[in-house]
């Protein structure tokens, strides 16, 4: 496929958010032209759906190197996009989804919630694509992207070049087809996923608020607030009350908790402060939409139960594997009100890559050992 040709079809799929192909190097749509080989469609990696009128959620579907959900906001004077995913491919991906299927209308806002790779490392992509776009965080978001981008991404790298060996080994090793294609698979994402960070940059915010920013559109506003620290030192929230709807990242999503940069003690009061809002639906980072605060309360107790508990053992003097011997799913009650433990392991199985004949049970033991090791190493941050 001649070079003229692939800039013309990047052209109609883009449609107006094409910006002069002079300014979209090649590399940006990398992966995504080396899966079409072709005129064909860019690879579909989000299953997007109607929230409210104006608002959708791009619901990520599992891929090797995950990437976030995304949550879009229309407003007389273009797009908001609420979180930019791990990679340029899947910027492509939905960016040709909304101009499909959703708004003709520019991108006028992009907003990382927090500074992870598998939030932000699309900023540039999308900004290439709306250079009069404003890129917008918190004040504390702004500094850890700066601080830390680039580092995260040589680790992401890395991590990502040792993750092929093991999944080629799995491959090779196992007898069972359907293993051997999802080992395979899983190399394969990760190889893309290397190609296409070749020449990544951060590209930090140019818009920063310290607690409120409130952004008026004809028909209804957007509140981005920053309540406290949790799963971040920086996580804001995008709430549009007029739709009910709102954006939280990580800070409350489907899964159970990252907590390696997190802020156990803080989390839970912090969720609680996003509850006061005027929302019935979440968008969250990760998984399905929620309806109504259910998983925000189920999730602001578990994590405070996980502290207490951890602080507990620390304090006796217990290390990290002594306390994930003694700590199983079923020592924590959060997980059991409301089915929330359950809740976790569907939405796991559903929206993350999980190797065939993993059983429930492992999936959320692995969460909660996971969850046990990372809060014993930060619950005493400050």
């Amino acid at each position: 496929m001649h070079a003229h040709s692939r800039r013309g079809f990047l052209r109609q799929t883009l449609g107006a958010c094409w910006t002069g192909a002079t300014l979209l190097d090649q590399a940006v749509f990398r992966a995504a032209r080396a899966r079409a080989q072709s005129a064909a469609a860019l690879p579909e990696l989000f299953d997007v759906q109607k929230v409210a009128d104006g608002v959708w959620a791009a619901i990520a579907r599992p891929t090797a190197l995950i990437n976030c959900n995304a949550a879009i906001f229309e407003t007389g004077a273009g797009l908001m996009i609420v979180d930019t995913h791990s990679k340029p491919s899947a910027v492509a991906s939905l960016v040709s989804r909304i101009r499909r299927g959703i708004s003709d209308k520019p991108v006028r806002w992009i907003v990382n919630t927090h500074f992870h790779w598998d939030h932000t490392q699309g900023t540039p992509t999308y900004k290439r694509i709306a250079l009069g776009a404003d890129i917008v965080s918190s004040e504390a978001t702004r500094n850890l992207i700066a601080e830390n981008g680039a580092a995260r991404l040589k680790d992401s790298l890395d991590q990502t070049r040792k993750s092929i060996d093991g999944y080629q080994e799995k491959a090779a090793q196992t007898r069972s087809p359907e293993e051997k294609i999802y080992w395979q698979r899983m190399a394969n994402e990760a190889r893309e996923y290397l190609v296409e960070m070749r020449n990544y940059t951060p590209e930090l915010p140019n818009v920063t608020f310290g607690a409120n920013l409130v952004i008026r559109a004809k028909d209804h506003d957007l509140h981005l607030s920053f309540l406290g620290r949790g799963h971040t030192a920086g996580d804001i929230v995008v709430c549009c009350p007029q739709k009910k709807v709102i954006a939280t990242g990580d800070l409350l999503h489907s899964f159970a908790p990252y907590i390696p940069d997190g802020y156990p003690k803080d989390w839970p009061r912090t969720l609680r402060a996003a509850g006061q809002l005027d929302f019935e639906r979440v968008i969250g980072g990760h998984g399905a939409v929620q309806q109504g605060r259910q998983r925000l309360t189920n999730m602001a107790n578990y994590i405070d139960e996980l502290a207490a508990a951890v602080s507990t053992g620390r304090a006796q003097g217990r290390s990290a594997a002594e306390l994930q011997a003694a700590l199983s799913p079923a020592s924590f009650q959060s997980l059991a009100d409301g089915g929330y433990g359950e809740f976790i392991v569907d939405s796991l199985l559903k929206h993350t890559p999980v190797a065939p004949g993993t059983t429930r049970a492992e999936v959320l033991a692995g969460a909660v050992g996971t969850n046990i090791q990372d809060t014993f190493t930060v619950v005493d941050r400050v």
